[in-house]
């Protein structure tokens, strides 16, 4: 399995602070500028959009950073798209779909589908783009683990799945960005040229590209040719800016030449919230915050002490000074709160029977160390980048007079990935770091997202997200018991008999959910879902009267 670049995204989505998911306004009440007008000299609508960073190409291939979703998610459509809760697929390029068998799923493609340069888009389109996801080794091709191969039907412009086994999760993976639709012919003649600032970006979505000025502009203008309606979008015109920092976009928007902000940090948020004529939009998606303990390396291979390090750690404190006032604190599965959208009672009450380690309990760390190899007390490396230096300090400062030491090792948040990951990894094949302050943003609210990809054997491999390196195979037949069956309930049953084992583990230290906070004029409207990681379109803003 191949989540290099997912995680890269899921990991880098924390660290900016993610920019993707909202389910509440807050209006600020202070007296600054109004924003600009919302429309240019030739009377479109255009929405001024900012973000310290820019993609890596309008290639889907290279979508591993939050950004795209601000900039090259709009000029493409996927086979599906997720509803606005987050917890299900509704039509998309696919306006039909059928289950035939359990490991067998047809789709019907829309008629008349046009691409940005106003040609039809064909099945061999289709099948090469879906192809291309393996045979190029895109970063998410994990999410094709178990298919065996595509099939497509020109007549009758049906696309057929075949998977390998029962993969009760592949019904969300059409709604995500390896299945964006790509023109052909365009991509095979441009080749490495193809989605950067030299090259063509062809697609089907809403949106199409415009120009791109490096580290400077990205503009996008409406897609005359989408199939759901040019005239049904609200805003003509997007312009994008790249600015150096946060503390710029902050003096931009409050300016009023910035419309849109996403990835509001806390050191920035002060100023938006004197701001009179923007809404601070903000809600959670599935991204989460934890202490990685590496399970196969002194002194954390040993349970014992893996919980006497939690029982120092306050949580709770940890949330309400890093995390702020837009997140919550987790419980020890180490999932989001919606991803409990299955029966939040079950899983409720099966949190309440499991150990709680996020309380900070100085006797029961005590009583922990003495059980371990080390009742002497024991001295590890937190390994962190600049971002999480605050965290990590805040962190060494609970340990209080048990007897473990915390050493900070400061990484360049393009190593971190190289630790994390096991690209780097030591002649014994560990991962080199005791523990990680660390993140991740599942790929859907199911709660699989995380219970497979951060805890299951299988994601031990280089390249794949099981940070703290744990295993066991009680866990990991419930979570393989759970791809083989449709029936949520069942699968609600493994999903909370696995956490309860992770949970008694204590691979991870959780701490808190954040939430993604944005800035958007009062000019505009836009409610954000909670899967808006894939979900995020410009075709949803409306413009305000």
């Amino acid at each position: 399995m191949k989540n290099y670049k997912k995680l890269l995204a899921g990991s880098m989505a924390l660290l900016m602070t993610l920019g993707a998911a909202g389910c509440s306004n807050t209006t600020g009440s202070g007296t600054e500028s109004s924003a600009s007008s919302s429309s240019d000299d030739n009377g479109l609508v255009v929405l001024n959009v900012a973000a310290t960073n820019q993609p890596v190409s309008f290639d889907p291939a290279d979508a591993n950073l939050v950004v795209n979703e601000y900039t090259q998610y709009d000029c493409y459509d996927t086979l599906l798209d997720f509803n606005a809760e987050g917890t299900d697929v509704v039509p998309a390029l696919a306006e039909s779909w059928e289950q035939v068998d359990d490991v067998t799923y047809t789709y019907k493609i829309r008629e008349g589908v046009k691409f940005s340069d106003g040609s039809d888009l064909t099945m061999e389109d289709i099948l090469y783009s879906l192809n291309r996801v393996t045979e190029d080794g895109y970063g998410m091709s994990y999410l094709f683990e178990f298919v065996d191969h595509f099939e497509v039907d020109e007549a009758t412009r049906t696309l057929t799945v075949h998977l390998t086994q029962p993969d009760s999760t592949w019904k969300y993976v059409p709604a995500t960005t390896p299945c964006q639709i790509l023109k052909k012919s365009v991509v095979e003649a441009e080749g490495d040229n193809y989605g950067t600032n030299e090259g063509s970006v062809v697609g089907t979505g809403p949106y199409k590209f415009v120009s791109w000025a490096s580290d400077s502009q990205i503009v996008l203008e409406k897609n005359e040719y989408w199939w759901g309606g040019a005239d049904n979008l609200a805003i003509d015109k997007i312009n994008f800016y790249v600015m150096k920092d946060a503390s710029t976009i902050a003096l931009a928007v409050k300016s009023g030449t910035i419309d849109f902000a996403p990835n509001l940090t806390s050191e920035v948020m002060p100023t938006y919230k004197s701001l009179e004529n923007y809404n601070i939009i903000h809600g959670f998606e599935t991204a989460t915050s934890f202490v990685a303990l590496n399970t196969q390396v002194a002194p954390f291979d040993d349970v014992n002490a893996r919980k006497a390090l939690a029982y120092c750690i306050d949580s709770s404190l940890v949330q309400q000074s890093i995390g702020g006032e837009y997140s919550a604190k987790l419980d020890v599965t180490c999932l989001s709160e919606n991803m409990y959208y299955m029966d939040p009672d079950k899983w409720h009450t099966a949190v309440s029977e499991m150990e709680d380690y996020t309380v900070q309990d100085y006797d029961k760390a005590k009583e922990y160390l003495a059980k371990s190899a080390y009742p002497d007390g024991f001295e590890f490396d937190y390994y962190t980048p600049a971002s999480g230096v605050t965290q990590a300090e805040l962190i060494q400062s609970m340990l209080g007079d048990v007897g473990i030491t915390m050493n900070i090792k400061e990484v360049l948040t393009a190593d971190m990935f190289s630790y994390l990951y096991g690209f780097n990894a030591d002649e014994q094949g560990h991962r080199p770091y005791q523990a990680f302050g660390s993140s991740w943003v599942s790929d859907y609210l199911d709660p699989v997202g995380n219970l497979k990809t951060m805890f299951h054997s299988a994601n031990t491999a280089p390249g794949c997200a099981n940070q703290a390196m744990w295993t066991n195979s009680e866990f990991d037949a419930l979570i393989d018991k759970s791809y083989a069956t449709t029936d949520d309930n069942e699968r609600l049953g493994y999903f909370i008999e696995a956490s309860k084992i992770a949970a008694d583990e204590c691979a991870y230290i959780p701490l808190y959910a954040p939430e993604s906070v944005y800035a958007l004029s009062s000019k505009f409207s836009y409610v954000p879902s909670p899967q808006s990681f894939w979900n995020f379109t410009y075709a949803d803003f409306t413009v305000n009267e």
